[in-house]
């Protein structure tokens, strides 16, 4: 039966990564409760994870996120979460990026796959003092020539805010 289980979870994550290393379209959740349509991949080495609204792109190390919530988690904001929603809170400000699934088993694995892709990279789950402060939504992208510039060589280290932020 355990077999069964881990061949069941081999599986489930091998098509979240063949799926999103092929690019997935997924809607992100503005604080005013906007869907806004997003393609969204992971890099090759799963260690990034790359939104594309338009021609902008955000790249977002998955060694910057500090958790993922499920559902109507985490609590207090104004943005009009359910259970179909999953939020990833964000280094170095603890911004959050909210994410609508069509349905929970999508939400869950999104959630699952992406935890362990970040804790498997050394995370640091749980670091900061806490979300930070909503306000107006600035969306910071990069488009497609620096994105290929930053492929061809940089580091990637600059953090590019944005994308449905409740910051």
């Amino acid at each position: 039966m355990a077999s069964d289980q881990l061949s069941q979870a081999k599986a489930v994550v091998r098509d979240f990564v063949l799926e999103m290393r092929g690019g997935k379209r997924m809607m992100v959740l503005a604080p005013a409760g906007q869907l806004k349509s997003t393609v969204c991949s992971l890099s090759k080495n799963l260690e990034v994870l790359r939104i594309r609204r338009g021609e902008q792109v955000r790249r977002l190390p998955l060694t910057d996120i500090r958790g993922i919530h499920a559902g109507t988690e985490p609590e207090g904001l104004s943005t009009p979460l359910d259970d179909l929603c999953a939020t990833i809170v964000v280094a170095p400000d603890n911004q959050l990026l909210t994410f609508r699934f069509e349905h929970i088993n999508a939400r869950d694995t999104f959630v699952m796959c992406m935890l362990l892709f970040a804790q498997s990279l050394g995370a640091e789950m749980g670091a900061g003092d806490g979300q930070q402060e909503e306000g107006d939504e600035e969306e910071e992208y990069m488009d497609e020539e620096e994105e290929e510039s930053e492929a061809a060589g940089n580091d990637g280290a600059q953090f590019m805010s944005g994308v449905g932020s409740e910051a």
